[in-house]
Order: C-alpha cells, then structure tokens, then sequence
C-alpha cells in the first residue's frame, strides 16, 4: 500500500512539473497593449433616452486573447508583464451606437512596433452589427469587438512585412517601450 502512495504520488507530481514546465517554454511572440484608460475610463453609447456606460479594455482584451491567440502562437498581454516578445500590437477600440438604423460601429485600430520600439504598421479592423440597444448589449458590443479583431488578425497574417518581425529575435521587456509613447486623448463621448 505505501508503494501504491508513492508511485501515485511520482506520477501526479512529473504531471504537474510537466504542465508547469510547459507553461514557461512557450515564448511569446505578440504582446498586446491596451492603455490603461480603456480600462478606467467608461464610454457612453446613447439611444435617445437611454444610455449605456462600459469599458472598453476588458471586452476587447477578451476579444483580442481569443482572436489573436487562434491565429497566432505565443499570445501575452502586457499585463502579464512577458520576458521578451518580437512584436507589441497596441490596440485602441472605438464603439458607436447610431439609434436611428439600430446599428453598433465598431473599429480596432493596430499600431504595431517591433519589439525594441521601432514602428512596423498600422492595421484597421471595422464591424458593423444590427441590433437592439437594451437587448443583450454586452454580447452584441463582444460580437463586434470580435469581428474587428478578426479583420486587424487577418490583416496581420496577410501583411508580409508583420510575418517577417514575427521570425525576428525577441527582445527583452517588450512593453516597456510601448509605455513612454504619447496617449491618445481621453474618450468622452463614443464618437470620437
């Protein structure tokens, strides 16, 4: 009996060192940056007398995990803090709201820096989605989140010039260089 604890004791503990161990090997090659006031600072869609306040960085941080880590390997975002990456994507959503057609705007926009800081491109992802505002908001605001993440991914894998910084070397500290750069203006209303 004390044999049978032990071998099963082995077994379970070379399982978890090897799920643990697998963890640390994946590098990662694309660290993604969403600035801080997505996450801070509310927006407001409007539908005449009604209103809709919500963050911009938990949705599309969840949209660009699932898109972006089914497309490419090697995922992080920079609140994981990576020890070194080849490309840092910085996304800047923007959502819409016009009452009158019943439609959600949506746009992602990419600038991608090579991880030592250098400028690589810029990529648009724009979806449009029909829908009643006070009804399922937030699936309908995942929805077009996901669908332009989907279109900047494709832009991404289709680009080249991207795929070549992807077989870089990493460097080290990859979001520390994305930081210092200038913030974009706070977003009071939804249509900027």
């Amino acid at each position: 009996m004390l044999n049978f604890k032990k071998a099963l004791s082995s077994v379970i503990f070379f399982i978890l060192s090897g799920v643990v161990s697998a963890h640390e090997i994946a590098p990662t090659s694309i660290a993604v940056y969403i600035q801080a006031q997505e996450y801070n600072h509310q927006i407001m869609l409007r539908n005449y007398s009604q209103d809709y306040w919500y963050r911009q960085g938990p949705m599309l941080e969840t949209a660009a995990h699932d898109v972006l880590g089914a497309d490419f390997t090697g995922v992080d975002m920079c609140d994981a803090q990576p020890a070194d990456a080849k490309v840092v994507v910085w996304l800047r959503p923007r959502m819409f709201y016009n009452p009158q057609m019943q439609t959600f705007y949506g746009k992602v926009i990419a600038v991608t820096y090579t991880a030592d800081g250098k400028p690589l491109a810029n990529y648009v992802g724009e979806a449009t989605k029909r829908a009643f505002f006070d009804v399922k908001t937030e699936l309908t605001l995942s929805d077009v989140y996901h669908a332009s993440m989907q279109a900047v991914s494709a832009k991404m894998k289709a680009d080249g010039k991207f795929q070549a910084a992807l077989n870089a070397p990493s460097f080290s500290s990859p979001c520390a260089t994305v930081s210092v750069s200038p913030e974009p203006k706070i977003q009071f209303m939804s249509f900027q």
